[in-house]
């Protein structure tokens, strides 16, 4: 019998068992075996098949560039990447018998061969360059990505020339137990570099670092390495963009802050280059890839609005649960601008309207659609590019799309270890993709027939055996009959006729075999079922099969099996089965010749809903085999962080998040918190202290099996403040004793403050925010009076714990000449070069005339006038230290200390600048896209020029202005959750979190 290729597909995933030598049969409580079965709908006149198939892991493609023939039919080779290290070739769709290269890849998780591009001289040279993962000695080793090029044999130009490897680049050290995010698709550009997508290793941080390639575009010259692994000069183009602020493999880098760059193209004629860069939980993003370019993970995912200023927001993002389309992961994407064809080529090619849009699919959502490069939606909130739908139910795990030379449209299915062709022109009547395949099995077991059909919907199918239509078969693409015997079913030939209102067409006709012998029982003794797991647990499975009875003789057969019959594989599940975003990540690789082993679970993925899927497979010496699985799932935590005092913003591997934030985690897996220091909030500034669990500001954590909290405690900088009067003393000549005042107080590092009468709980006479503030008491003071300033700005007590300053009042009742001079603010906030400005307030009686000097009794003038109540404000001329002395120059009296009826003596206590930021309303009103807008109000002190950003320090710029009290209204844009950040970029500070003095988050209301 003909081998037979065989999946057992539990929804979306990857391919999940090996070539086995005939059709399984399973038991019923197993899961069932799925032949291809999609039924790709696609636009009137276009029509799948099947175009290469017998692929194990199938993970990218390349179509060499070979010229065309002087005459004849062009022969067009597709090179396919397998996981465990194979490039596949085949001639018009034919697979030969041959890999065109073999390395030893390590096949964890995503790792593996990846990547594969052909040299622009490829005629010429025979270059192919690959992308793949170096198998570790022993998993415990370190391991990395390699660049390498191979030489195609020009005798041979099917297999590459033995020993012509040459490395070009070795990346850095992956993670020894993250296998996921590697990026790996390889281009070269229309300027003749090298182009190589590379993930961040499911290490956000990586991302916006330019210490790692991880987790960028680089771009290179691929010359080959130095002897000692060292790049030589000549690899890094000295127009990158990092080139002259980068080191050594670094000044590849060519943009930034990408998660996982799974595939990207450029377009043939305009050189635009499109990145598909895989989201986390929320986002799938195409990017237009341009130099120095940084796009915004993990610090934003999807698209910002307004743009955040530093980062370049996606020309198209689609969600995983909302909106259209939805997906999982954006896992293949090319332009539509095929190459002439041959003349000896069939007359394909698409209509005109797709030329020069690109194509895109996802992992789960089984759908292609076109985007516009040219054209923006309208209707888009974020001026996204515009969308059509082309084609849905495509084949399982589509990745990587492609145009090949014939002009038509290819993509790879990895649940079926195969690639597909959609080609245009096609008959508006049914075109079958996948034929029916033979199946053998055991007597009284189910046999199912599928075909893979397109064509105008919609399709209906007719099942015939022996040319006779099947009485009760649904219209359905495949058709299970169940119960077969070798007396009535053996030989028997099925077939299906499908048709719609243009036409039909009929497949081959498969053949059924059914035989008397019976499948093996399989059994897996452990792990035992209902079995758990934490991150990182070392598990054992093991196994034994039992091969069946022949159903007719009662004969036994094979009898035990050992394990050179068995193969076991274990699948890192993602979501629910029933979840749309379902798929798969290979983790333990099918393998044969075992009947138990040992695996570490240390998939690093974040989200709880995930859990590992254990294969068994036993196959006897008559072809016939049985597969059974067993689930495992994880132990949960919820785990929440927090800060203290006062709700502020966290980092959970790099992301920022607005504590408290809870969230679930699988026990013992391991999570990295972090803060940064400082942040203001309300005007009020808070440094980091330290960690509940005492790690650093930065530090990783493992899940720990009961629920717990993490808290980063931050303490705010002491407010700071001054309180005087004037007068004071208080001339009184009505012999109550009794006067009234002028009080003037300033506080900083406050957001709220009280001035109180006697007491630090007394009386309330006024209230304000941060800043300068003077008030008028009535005429109920006397002598030694106090005025109690307190700093009220997280609702502390009224104690003397949180007196900011106090004043003590005097009255003066005789005729001697008294006078007071106070400054507000006193001390006060200095810019960088130490100067500041202030108000002097001054009163005198018992005088003629007096003046005000500066430093000295008859220092520098600065004011002057009669006896009564005055106040000034000085220049920015004001510095630390420096004296106001209010002298009575009645009657010509001198400029001497004699004469010197009160002095202020100037200081500053603080350098810190300072600011607060409001929105009013907030809660705003939003309208039915979500958008409203809210009128900003700011202050600074300390400062010679603020901006107002937007969702980030370094966001869009809003507005700038110097320091003081400004406000201005937004726009109809100012969505849920936008934040806006108060930046100090005095004499050029830059952007960022340490130079942020306050912020304000938006919210909408219901």
């Amino acid at each position: 019998m003909p081998k037979q290729h065989v999946y057992i597909q539990l929804g979306k995933g990857v391919q999940r068992v090996g070539p086995l030598h005939l059709i399984a049969t399973i038991a019923f409580l197993f899961a069932p075996l799925s032949q291809i079965s999609a039924q790709t709908i696609l636009p009137n006149g276009f029509a799948e098949r099947q175009y290469a198939t017998g692929l194990t892991n199938p993970t990218a493609m390349a179509f060499a560039p070979d010229p065309c023939p002087a005459s004849g039919t062009p022969v067009h080779r597709l090179f396919v990447c397998e996981q465990a290290g194979n490039v596949r070739v085949f001639r018009n769709g034919a697979l030969q018998s041959t890999p065109f290269l073999t390395v030893t890849a390590d096949t964890r998780g995503e790792r593996g061969l990846d990547g594969i591009c052909f040299d622009p001289n490829f005629a010429a040279n025979g270059y192919v360059y690959i992308y793949y993962t170096i198998a570790p000695v022993n998993n415990s080793q370190p391991t990395h990505n390699r660049l390498s090029r191979f030489t195609a044999d020009p005798a041979h130009p099917d297999r590459a020339l033995a020993g012509s490897e040459t490395h070009i680049l070795d990346l850095p050290n992956l993670g020894l137990t993250s296998y996921i995010h590697n990026g790996s698709a390889m281009h070269f550009g229309p300027d003749g570099k090298l182009y190589i997508s590379v993930g961040e290793n499911g290490n956000g941080t990586n991302a916006q670092s330019l210490n790692t390639v991880l987790g960028k575009i680089l771009r290179i010259n691929p010359v080959p390495e130095n002897a000692d692994g060292t790049n030589p000069e000549s690899t890094f183009p000295t127009d990158n963009p990092f080139y002259n602020t980068a080191t050594g493999l670094n000044r590849a880098i060519y943009c930034l802050g990408l998660r996982n760059p799974f595939t990207f193209a450029f377009q043939p004629g305009t050189g635009r280059m499109f990145i598909d860069d895989v989201g986390a939980s929320t986002w799938e993003e195409i990017n237009e890839g341009r130099s120095g370019r940084n796009y915004g993970w993990p610090t934003i995912e999807g698209p910002a609005e307004p743009p955040v200023n530093g980062f370049t927001n996606p020309i198209f993002a689609y969600q995983h649960f909302t909106g259209t389309p939805m997906g999982c992961a954006i896992t293949g994407g090319t332009f539509y601008n095929p190459r002439a064809p041959c003349s000896g080529d069939p007359p394909f090619g698409f209509p005109a309207s797709y030329v020069g849009q690109y194509f895109f699919l996802d992992l789960c959502g089984g759908w292609i659609y076109t985007m516009d490069p040219n054209q923006i939606d309208p209707t888009s909130p974020y001026g996204f590019h515009t969308i059509n739908q082309f084609a849905s139910g495509i084949h399982g795990a589509p990745t990587y799309l492609t145009v090949g030379p014939d002009r038509n449209l290819y993509y790879i299915s990895r649940d079926d270890g195969a690639v597909y062709q959609i080609r245009y022109p096609a008959s508006f009547a049914p075109t079958i993709g996948t034929q029916p395949s033979d199946v053998l099995v055991g007597q009284g077991w189910p046999a199912t027939f599928t075909v893979a059909a397109s064509g105008n919907p919609p399709l209906h199918y007719r099942w015939q055996r022996n040319d006779v239509d099947i009485s009760g078969a649904a219209d359905s693409p495949s058709y299970t009959l169940q119960n077969p015997t070798v007396a009535a079913d053996d030989g028997a030939r099925f077939r299906c006729i499908v048709s719609n209102s243009f036409g039909g067409a009929h497949t081959r006709e498969a053949l059924l075999s059914v035989t008397t012998k019976q499948p093996p029982v399989c059994t897996i003794s452990v792990p035992a079922p209902n079995t758990y797991y934490e991150a990182g647990d070392t598990i054992t499975f093991s196994g034994s099969a039992v091969d069946g009875h022949d159903i007719v003789t009662g004969d036994p057969q094979d009898g035990v099996l050992g394990p050179n019959a068995f193969t076991w594989q274990i699948l890192f599940e993602h979501h629910s089965l029933t979840n749309p975003n379902h798929h798969t990540h290979p983790f333990f690789p099918p393998t044969s010749g075992i009947a138990s082993g040992t695996v570490t679970l240390n998939f690093p993925e974040t989200d709880p809903d995930v859990w590992y899927r254990i294969f068994f497979t036993a196959i006897d010496s008559y072809g016939l085999s049985t597969t059974i699985f067993r689930d495992i799932f994880p132990r949960h935590v919820q785990m929440k962080v927090a800060t203290k005092p006062f709700p502020l913003s966290i980092l959970l591997d790099g992301s920022p998040k607005t504590a408290p934030y809870s969230f679930w985690s699988v026990v013992n897996l391991m999570w990295n918190i972090g803060v940064d220091t400082p942040q203001i909030v309300n005007g009020l500034t808070y440094d980091f202290v330290s960690w509940s669990d005492q790690g650093a500001r930065s530090h990783d954590i493992f899940a720990p099996p009961t629920a717990t909290s993490y808290v980063a405690n931050f303490l705010k900088r002491p407010g700071y403040g001054s309180i005087t009067a004037n007068p004071n003393p208080i001339r009184v000549s009505d012999g109550s004793g009794e006067g009234a005042t002028t009080l003037f107080w300033s506080s900083g590092q406050t957001n709220k403050v009280e001035v109180r009468l006697g007491a630090p709980g007394g009386q309330l006479i006024a209230r304000s925010g941060a800043g300068s503030f003077s008030q008028l008491t009535n005429k109920s003071i006397r002598d030694g009076t106090k005025i109690y300033l307190q700093d009220l700005s997280n609702n502390q007590p009224l104690t003397r714990s949180y007196t900011l300053d106090v004043v003590t009042l005097h009255v003066a009742n005789s005729a001697v000449p008294t006078g007071s001079i106070t400054a507000n603010p006193n001390p006060f906030v200095a810019d960088s070069e130490g100067v500041g400005q202030t108000t002097l307030a001054w009163a005198s009686y018992g005088t003629s005339a007096v003046e005000i000097h500066v430093n000295a009794p008859d220092g520098a003038r600065f004011a002057g006038g009669d006896p009564g109540a005055f106040s000034l404000a000085t220049g920015h001329w004001v510095k630390d230290g420096m004296t106001f002395y209010l002298q009575n120059v009645s009657n010509g009296l001198p400029l001497t200390a004699a004469n010197t009826l009160a002095t202020v003596t100037m200081s500053v206590v603080s350098r810190a600048p300072s600011g607060s930021i409001s929105a009013n309303p907030n809660p705003f009103q939003p309208n039915t896209q979500g958008l409203g807008q809210t009128t900003l109000t700011w202050t600074s002190a300390g400062t010679n020029r603020v901006e107002v950003h937007v969702n980030a320090p370094n966001g869009n710029r809003l507005v700038a202005t110097g320091s003081g009290t400004f406000s201005m209204p937004t726009g109809q844009w100012v969505r849920d959750g936008m934040t806006f950040y108060l930046q100090n970029v005095s004499n050029g500070l830059p952007l960022t979190s340490a130079n942020t003095l306050a912020r304000v988050t938006m919210t909408s209301s219901p």
